[in-house]
């Protein structure tokens, strides 16, 4: 993963051969003078129990590709406006268990505004999210369905709390960009999706032949607004 840097400081980071991440020591002990170390990784929630008006929703995978995370400095930190910003893509299913590390690096002390990262298509010709931003796969009332975008976005999350902030000072960090997809299913009701092509599969889309396509962008904003920054769930 690359790390670009538009900063008066500097900022290193290794990359690891494993899920795109930016690694640095564990151990505190061993981080610069001057620096922190911050994880950052990204999880999805989801209560079947939740569901609006039905409990015959059921969600499979949750695909995302991430183009690039970014950090933002609070301003009056370095006399400048500066950024972190750390290049993926970063691809991963957020309903396979555990939330997933996405980052592993050292940055410089100080305050952080917030977190921005940007939905872009995955360039992956062998990936299922080839040519799409985020795919969502499971069953409603038995039938399968798949709902998927391309769209391409940048979303700034924060504390939800907003007394509390994200600070590095010769510490480890550990937070969560988590997808409350209860929430989401609770602004959207997928019972009203229909296979209008009838191939068996429900497919919610901005260009299926099944009708879905408002429902397609309600899912979109319902997602894009249940996005929250957590400290570590583990």
């Amino acid at each position: 993963m690359n790390v670009l840097k538009k900063m008066k400081f500097g900022v290193v980071a290794l990359a690891l051969a494993t899920v795109f991440t930016a690694c640095s020591s564990d151990d505190d002990a061993t981080i610069a003078p001057n620096q922190g170390n911050l994880k950052i990784a990204a999880s999805a929630t989801y209560n079947m129990a939740v569901n609006r008006g039905t409990d015959n929703v059921n969600l499979s995978k949750f695909l995302v590709n991430f183009k690039e995370i970014e950090l933002e400095i609070e301003e009056g930190f370095y006399d400048s406006d500066d950024d972190i910003e750390l290049k993926g893509p970063f691809e991963i299913d957020l309903l396979s268990g555990n939330s997933i590390q996405l980052v592993d690096i050292e940055i410089p002390n100080g305050v952080y505004e917030e977190i921005e990262f940007e939905f872009d298509k995955s360039e992956n010709s062998n990936s299922p999210l080839f040519g799409k931003s985020m795919e969502l796969t499971g069953e409603i009332n038995g039938q399968a369905f798949v709902f998927w975008h391309d769209f391409e976005d940048e979303i700034e999350i924060d504390y939800e709390d907003s007394n509390q902030k994200l600070v590095i000072d010769n510490n480890t960090k550990e937070v969560v960009i988590n997808f409350d997809l209860s929430a989401v299913l609770a602004m959207v009701d997928l019972s009203t999706a229909t296979d209008g092509d009838g191939d068996g599969m429900i497919t919610i889309s901005p260009n299926d032949m099944d009708g879905n396509n408002d429902l397609a962008e309600a899912l979109k904003q319902a997602l894009k607004v249940q996005i929250e920054l957590m400290d570590d769930l583990d």
